[in-house]
């Protein structure tokens, strides 16, 4: 989808920090599917990314200056055009390489209301962020991160080369090199992985490590108890800034700090996630793995 838009600049987010509530300008409203979508200079929305699309957009309200609420039922990431204004959301902005061009991400609120919006460009408004669903989807995605190192770890006895691209745990990165789609939602997240033949010529011994995916399985889930009874801090940084910055996960393992580039929310320590529950299911060509995670 192309729209027409005066924008230059992209979106300031808080999302990285936890934010669950902030202040924004309205910067853009346009009808879209029966209600509106609306862009502001700051918000604490996370929008489901068209990159990596594994944690939806954040729902929640946006409360203007009147007492007048409109309902957030979605968050996507936009792409503006700094020359032009255009904003690309959907496939076309999927289909724009990154460098290409002098583009800038934006969040657009998809708003359900049958009230017009339109009066309420260039005021400023408070945006809410449903926080409960916030919660279930950072407790999950942390829970992922924690299972990708843990999967490393359990599957580094099935590589029969020395695989140079490694986690900053120093093991072989499996969980990057095999991984095809993930999905998170409040309750779990779900990352399929593909042994194909290029991971085989890579030096991954594929028939090991799919007979003996319970055993795997198995060695994840202890390593996970243990990292969450140390209960270690958890950051996103930068925590502000604009949507387009390269943001960076860390936490303490083991006594010792690691990091996977993300762009999702998370939980503030390990703590806030009560439980954690791996399967590993074999499929055709390799392996899902179900992360199921209980907050407290």
């Amino acid at each position: 989808m192309t729209i027409v838009t005066s924008l230059k600049t992209g979106s300031v987010i808080s999302f990285a920090g936890g934010a669950l509530e902030g202040r924004g300008r309205i910067d853009h409203v346009a009808s879209h599917e029966g209600g509106w979508l609306i862009i502001a200079d700051s918000t604490p929305f996370h929008p489901v990314s068209f990159r990596w699309p594994d944690q939806p957009g954040d729902r929640g309200k946006i409360e203007f200056g009147d007492g007048t609420v409109a309902e957030v039922i979605d968050s996507l990431t936009g792409l503006v055009d700094a020359g032009t204004g255009a904003l690309l959301i959907g496939a076309e902005a999927a289909a724009i390489r990154k460098n290409e061009g002098d583009w800038h991400g934006v969040v657009a609120h998809i708003v359900n209301s049958d009230r017009n919006i339109l009066p309420y460009l260039g005021a400023e408004a408070r945006f809410l962020v449903d926080a409960t669903q916030r919660k279930g989807l950072s407790a999950a995605h942390t829970a992922a991160h924690l299972a990708a190192f843990a999967l490393n770890e359990a599957a580094a006895p099935f590589w029969k080369k020395d695989y140079e691209d490694r986690d900053t745990r120093g093991r072989p990165n499996f969980d990057k090199a095999a991984i095809e789609t993930a999905n998170i939602t409040p309750e779990a997240s779900t990352d399929v992985y593909r042994l194909g033949k290029s991971l085989k010529k890579k030096g991954i011994d594929r028939d090991g490590l799919l007979g003996q995916l319970d055993s795997v399985a198995g060695e994840i889930n202890q390593r996970i108890t243990a990292w969450l009874a140390k209960d270690a801090r958890v950051t996103v940084t930068p925590s502000e800034g604009q949507l387009d910055e390269v943001r960076v996960w860390r936490t303490e393992l083991d006594g010792a700090e690691v990091s996977i580039p993300c762009g999702g929310t998370h939980v503030a320590a390990l703590s806030e996630i009560g439980k954690v529950n791996v399967t590993l299911t074999p499929t055709e060509d390799g392996f899902v793995m179900t992360t199921r995670v209980r907050t407290e």
